[in-house]
């Protein structure tokens, strides 16, 4: 009995140990999209989510030595840079820091799409940190930085031609006590009618994976979200443990998605932070590069 115990003691220090090693280090995964409207320049989009004030290094040293050895041609955020607690969004906060002087030093060198996550919506809309938020806003803005809340822009990158979509979904889409499913109606309230894109490639930047099918029955070709921090945990063969809205094993924790009846994928982000549980294992920070190359 004490050699069982002691081995589980053992067991949960391991995983404690792995956890803090994982959460410092940054993994990067590659994704080929091959399609009839890109260009032979083949543009590169680095894709990340999640950020959640942390810093991998003083100033971010190490997130930014990483994307700029990938050198992308844009850069598309999911969501959640900032966490929406008071103490997080003052403006001696940490937290809110990191991710201000983050998004300022990209902005130096590559042109960026910030989606907007549950924690943004959440500070936007509250009363007690409203005012921090627009503070926040003020002191990102840039000629560089895009923020898409329920709009879009056509952009050509590399001499492919993108629509890129941010939708923005009411708080209550994201409650822990009831899983409430957004519908292509919803969708097209948000966003407007889809549009023709035979000459763009459109792309949904929707934070939570829970709306997936929505995005893909409005008429998106591509989603990009995150939220669920891959899981948390991830097993083989089983995928993420739990969802951010505390579910078990849910049915979207990440990587690259099919719907079943639209022509529509969906590539979820592991995300890059932590906030409520300060653990993963086997499951590290995640920066994802999406080149999108001609057909033939």
């Amino acid at each position: 009995m004490i050699y069982f115990i002691a081995i589980i003691i053992l067991l949960i220090y391991a995983c404690i140990f792995r956890s803090i090693y994982e959460r410092s280090v940054i993994d990067t995964t590659k994704i080929n999209i091959i399609h009839k409207l890109a260009s032979q320049s083949e543009p590169v989009i680095l894709f990340f989510s999640d950020l959640h004030g942390v810093s991998f290094g003083k100033n971010n040293e190490k997130l930014l030595t990483a994307i700029d050895k990938i050198n992308p041609d844009a850069i598309i955020i999911g969501g959640d840079m900032i966490i929406d607690k008071y103490k997080h969004m003052t403006n001696d906060s940490k937290a809110k820091e990191n991710a201000i002087f983050l998004l300022n030093k990209l902005c130096e060198k590559y042109t960026v799409y910030y989606g907007m996550g549950n924690h943004e919506t959440k500070s936007r809309v509250n009363d007690k940190i409203k005012a921090e938020y627009k503070n926040y806003i003020y002191r990102i803005e840039n000629k560089n930085l895009h923020i898409l809340a329920n709009k879009h822009e056509y952009v050509t990158i590399k001499g492919t031609r993108f629509c890129i979509y941010g939708l923005e979904i009411e708080p209550s889409y994201y409650s822990k006590k009831a899983l409430k499913h957004a519908e292509a109606t919803y969708v097209e309230k948000l966003l407007g009618p889809e549009p023709e894109h035979k000459h763009s490639i459109p792309i949904v930047i929707s934070h939570t994976p829970d709306s997936f099918d929505a995005s893909a029955k409005w008429g998106a070709e591509y989603v990009l979200s995150g939220h669920n921090h891959g899981g948390f945990i991830r097993l083989p063969y089983i995928g993420g443990i739990i969802a951010s809205n505390f579910r078990l094993f849910p049915k979207y924790s990440a990587g690259i998605y099919k719907h079943k009846d639209c022509i529509s994928t969906m590539i979820l982000s592991r995300g890059l932070g932590t906030h409520t549980i300060k653990f993963r294992l086997f499951n590290k920070p995640e920066l994802i590069v999406i080149k999108f190359k001609p057909k033939g």
